[in-house]
């Protein structure tokens, strides 16, 4: 597709051609619109916002060693359109995140730390985080997220870490190994260093930490066990987990939950601060999400809904996970888009690897970028007429107010809505 304008970008009103060019290299078929450019600019991005990114998954698609420098290049490519897309928070593999893996299974190792024991004595290099570091900096990340300290499933155990003892690398730690006893040894000397490292890195106040994902009540007392191993440690840091049993973010064990959509609402109605959200697999039903069943009206959404609600942040388990549930084996996006089966096609990603190492961009990546900018409209107006007069604006054609579960699904309204915002701000620009 070729699209020409008939003049430079300026703020104005624009003929624009689109093309559509044949193999032949002649036109087959051609649209002209107007385009019209408004005088303003978007404010910065304020919703944090993470898909968890999965380096390892890379490495295996392209077959190169972790951490090759083909593997860094690869990273690059895809972190750079990570961020290009309004993701501005990045899950950081300081040691192989303890995510969809089977129990007693592992995935492939991605460590960004070198470790060495002698004697109970831990020595570490962050020379590849220092890396990693620089080039989500310059692709413009600002928040990092580091790897859950304790496995899914109610941080029973420790995650996969590689440790070189007496000059042989060896899996030190994992599902064998409990949360509490030695693997405590190691985070009393590991937390201090990494902070430290943060500090020089001068990412420190804007790193966040997760204790386990997904922790339920059955969970709540090895949950609050992981949790009180390392608060010494953690203590005034941003730690966020997921989770959607309201009783557990009741009992204060986790000050930043990430809620569910569909079990969102006693945390609304408690008006808890600092609230998160995300939907996945089990998201299925009235509620936004990107499946590739699903209309686009019900990604692009989302963008409204986070707004009207006043989320600190969204975050979502898969931006480019290529293997089967529980990380049982690898998959070809392109050939098995459900993971083998295990969740609603899309879920898992929403980039495909290319050919040329590469992310080729899905339909669903672009309607949710559509929602971020969506957000920062609304956050540009808000700037004018205030919070409550840009909910009257979102809401005042419609039977019954947004909610997570009750929206409009059409793609007018979403236009519509989208040229009330537009149409207002000239008035101020």
């Amino acid at each position: 597709m070729d699209v020409s304008l008939t003049s430079e970008i300026n703020p104005g009103i624009y003929p624009i051609t689109v093309s559509l060019i044949n193999s032949e290299e002649s036109i087959a078929a051609s649209v002209t619109a107007t385009l019209e450019i408004i005088p303003a600019s978007l404010p910065s991005q304020e919703l944090i916002h993470t898909q968890w990114f999965h380096g390892d998954c890379l490495a295996d698609y392209y077959h190169v060693p972790v951490f090759s420098e083909e593997h860094f290049t690869i990273l690059e490519h895809f972190i750079s359109l990570y961020a290009k897309r309004g993701m501005n928070m990045i899950l950081t593999p300081i040691f192989t995140p303890p995510l969809d893996t089977a129990r007693g299974g592992e995935r492939t190792t991605i460590q960004l730390v070198d470790i060495t024991e002698e004697n109970g004595t831990y020595r570490f290099d962050f020379t590849r985080l220092r890396r990693w570091v620089s080039i989500c900096k310059a692709s413009g990340i600002r928040y990092f997220e580091m790897a859950h300290l304790f496995t899914q499933w109610g941080a029973e155990s420790a995650p996969k870490i590689l440790i070189t003892i007496n000059g042989e690398e060896i899996k030190r730690f994992g599902w064998h190994t409990p949360a509490l006893g030695d693997y405590t040894h190691f985070l009393n000397q590991f937390l201090p260093a990494l902070k430290m490292e943060l500090k020089l890195l001068d990412i420190l106040d804007d790193t966040w930490f997760h204790i386990s994902d997904e922790p339920k009540p059955s969970n709540f007392d090895s949950y609050a066990a992981a949790r009180e191993s390392v608060m010494e440690h953690l203590k005034g840091f941003k730690i966020i987990d997921a989770l959607s049993d309201y009783s557990f973010y009741e009992s204060g064990l986790v000050e930043r939950p990430a809620c569910a959509t569909d079990h969102i609402e006693p945390f609304l109605h408690h008006s808890v601060p600092h609230l998160w959200c995300y939907y996945c697999t089990a998201q299925c039903v009235d509620v936004a999400n990107r499946f590739m069943a699903m209309p686009s009206e019900r990604n692009r959404i989302y963008g409204i809904q986070v707004y009207k609600f006043g989320m600190e942040g969204i975050l979502h388990w898969g931006f480019n996970f290529y293997n089967s549930e529980y990380s049982l084996e690898h998959i070809n996006p392109y050939l098995v888009t459900d993971s083998g089966g295990s969740f609603p096609s899309g879920d898992a990603f929403l980039v495909y690897p290319g050919a040329d190492k590469y992310p080729e961009e899905s339909i669903r990546l672009m309607v949710l970028y559509e929602a971020i900018q969506d957000h920062r409209s609304l956050k540009l107006l808000e700037q004018y007429i205030g919070r409550e007069a840009v909910i009257d604006l979102l809401e005042e054609d419609l039977s019954e107010p947004i909610t997570f579960q009750t929206y409009p699904k059409s793609a007018s309204y979403l236009i519509s809505v989208r040229n009330k915002i537009n149409r207002m701000l000239k008035q101020f620009i």
